[in-house]
């Protein structure tokens, strides 16, 4: 069996906190560790040999690979130059595996805390996986949930696999009312487990249109920096259709099998969700409640106090807070869908950016200046770039900053600074164990990140 793990999604229903510049999947929300940190633990607690597949936006892969290297587990990293949904996805992952190997397909954004019990039901699974069929967990739904997608079943007392009648997108809450009271209704979670031939064979058969488009990409993937990490000809991958893969399979192929999953599981779509797990347990400590009752907040830096108010969630993130009743926080796709018609950068961005060097923070942002605060970790540089219509002006604050201008060096010390003129080829490179922190001043008519022009770039960007 090899394991593959789908790390793309924006995340948008857990707006603030997850945007498409740091989606949620890379947030660390619990103790310091993220839910793709969480998923990889869970795929080492399977115990398997085959290096498992993580496909990712090429623009995370940095993050994807700093997980990893935290756990110090090998796999090949799929880097897809544009988001193309998980039908895709899945299916070059089938290609890039032998015939007859089992695949065990999950996202990296599910909350399952006990690993020892997933590994148990996988194992089980595995040992009376049909060849010619695809696997799917259910979860018994606990509420009539509109959040989630259901299956309809044929529940069999003599089988442990249920028979597959029918796909339902995310239902009514009538609807969902009527599937609670019925032991044919799961909920979709997600996870698949198949043979590589089977999924090849599926995708052929019912998107023959993403298959073709899949089969030429493939034939023109390439590796770089290292032997892990597979990339694809934007030219190419942008022609194939964005379908997920219940769309564009599971409701149309008859060999499809259920088993329902009796364990917790979440996948965390909403602040609903999130809610729900860490009911008793508030994330921050910074928080006053006078008269109030059944609020969920979280803060990641201000102190938030409520008098007389209940059933709320309050997430203050960043640049941005959100405030909405409990039990209505799918409606946070409507605040983000209006933030995107007003164009603003709020929806897809933070005030800071992680990148594969360290990260940046945005403290002033005015028609004609851009400050920025630059954490450039140890043993990691900037490309060589240059700016069209900016100048920059570096101001060392912690560290030691080893710079390049137009092919010459400067070695500057905190306290000390630098200009870098318009169009001039730069980067700067921290040699040092500590991390360099640098102001960084921008000025001119445009301070957009499209305004870099790299020469060369360490992380293949």
């Amino acid at each position: 069996m090899r394991v593959v793990v789908l790390c793309g999604g924006t995340g948008s229903r857990l707006w603030p906190e997850s945007r498409e510049s740091l989606p949620k999947q890379f947030i660390p929300i619990f103790n310091g560790k993220s839910l793709l940190d969480l998923t990889i633990e869970r795929v080492l607690s399977l115990n398997l040999t085959n290096k498992p597949i993580l496909i990712s936006n090429k623009k995370h892969g940095f993050l994807v690979k700093k997980a990893l290297d935290k756990y110090n587990l090998e796999a090949d990293i799929f880097l897809e130059p544009e988001g193309k949904n998980t039908c895709a996805a899945i299916y070059l992952a089938a290609k890039h595996c032998s015939y007859n190997e089992q695949l065990l397909i999950m996202p990296s954004d599910h909350f399952i805390p006990n690993n020892k019990i997933f590994a148990e039901h996988i194992f089980k699974i595995q040992k009376f996986l049909p060849l010619d069929k695809w696997i799917t967990l259910g979860i018994k739904p606990t509420k009539p949930s509109e959040a989630y997608g259901y299956i309809k079943v044929n529940k069999s007392k003599e089988m442990k696999l249920c028979e597959v009648l029918e796909f339902i997108e995310k239902p009514s809450k009538n609807h969902a009312k009527e599937f609670i009271q019925n032991d044919s209704y799961f909920w979709n979670a997600g996870i698949f487990i198949m043979s590589a031939s089977s999924a090849l064979k599926s995708i052929n058969k019912h998107a023959s249109e993403i298959a073709y488009c899949c089969d030429q990409v493939f034939s023109k993937i390439y590796i770089t920096k290292s032997a892990n990490e597979y990339h694809f000809p934007s030219s190419l991958f942008t022609k194939i259709p964005s379908q997920s893969i219940d769309y564009a399979v599971m409701e149309h192929d008859k060999n499809i099998c259920l088993y329902p999953f009796n364990s917790t599981w979440s996948d965390f779509g909403s602040w609903d969700a999130i809610s729900e797990i860490y009911k008793d347990n508030p994330l921050d400590d910074n928080i006053i409640q006078i008269n109030s009752y059944n609020n969920f907040i979280k803060s990641d830096k201000r102190t938030i106090a409520t008098i007389g108010v209940n059933d709320l969630i309050i997430i203050d993130s960043d640049n941005a807070t959100l405030i909405c009743k409990k039990n209505q926080s799918e409606k946070v796709k409507f605040v983000v869908n209006k933030l995107l018609k007003n164009k603003s950068v709020d929806v897809t961005e933070h005030s800071f950016e992680i990148k594969p060097w360290g990260k940046f923070e945005t403290l002033l942002n005015d028609k004609y200046c851009k400050v920025k605060r630059l954490t450039v970790s140890s043993k990691k540089r900037l490309s060589l770039q240059y700016h069209n219509f900016r100048s920059e002006h570096w101001l060392v604050v912690n560290g030691t900053a080893n710079v390049h201008i137009d092919n010459k060096n400067f070695i500057l010390e905190p306290g000390q600074s630098i200009d870098i003129p318009l169009k001039s080829h730069h980067y700067v490179e921290n040699k040092q164990k500590e991390n360099l922190i640098i102001i960084e001043t921008q000025l001119g008519s445009y301070f957009g990140e499209d305004d870099i022009i790299r020469l060369d770039d360490p992380y293949g960007r």
